[in-house]
């Protein structure tokens, strides 16, 4: 994973990464602690690795490989950033991404995203401020698709140990 220190946003602005291979810290998250301290990680990378808060997106492959990119504080994609997918596989397990304002829902885009690869993904995810909001994808027995929705607030690790 190449690490880049300006990067351009999805309207071609120049921003500038604050935190050094902060994609890099996602990823050994992602292999050696648990789920929680990586969502955390991505939240934190989300809020302080760049010049300001932006949406940071994690993609987890079929071959258990992450695909990362940053966009601005309201919007991410792989827009500038397509390279990254090489290699990509199919199945999805999972999407998530940040919403660095604070609150995890499914906005509209959100839902859009999620209805275009619906048949791709187990799973996404959406951090907020303390908030998680996640959406698993199904097939019943009638090859009928439904989704479960689970939202639920954290505490932390560090807060834990205190």
């Amino acid at each position: 994973m190449k690490t880049i220190h300006t990067l351009e946003d999805v309207r071609g602005d120049n921003f500038k990464v604050i935190i050094k291979h902060w994609d890099k810290r996602i990823g050994l998250q992602y292999r050696h602690e648990s789920r929680q301290a990586f969502l955390e990680t991505i939240w934190e990378m989300s809020l302080t690795a760049f010049d300001k808060p932006r949406e940071v997106q994690v993609v987890i492959d079929a071959g258990d490989r992450l695909y990362i990119s940053v966009g601005s504080p309201g919007f991410v994609s792989f827009g500038g950033q397509e390279a990254q997918l090489n290699g990509m596989k199919f199945p999805l397990k999972e999407w998530i991404h940040t919403h660095p304002f604070g609150e995890a829902y499914f906005s509209s885009r959100d839902m859009t995203t999620i209805g275009m690869y619906a048949k791709y993904l187990d799973t996404a995810t959406v951090l907020g401020d303390g908030e998680i909001m996640t959406m698993h994808m199904f097939i019943g027995p009638h090859k009928e698709h439904y989704q479960e929705y689970s939202q639920w607030v954290w505490v932390n690790s560090s807060e834990e140990e205190e």
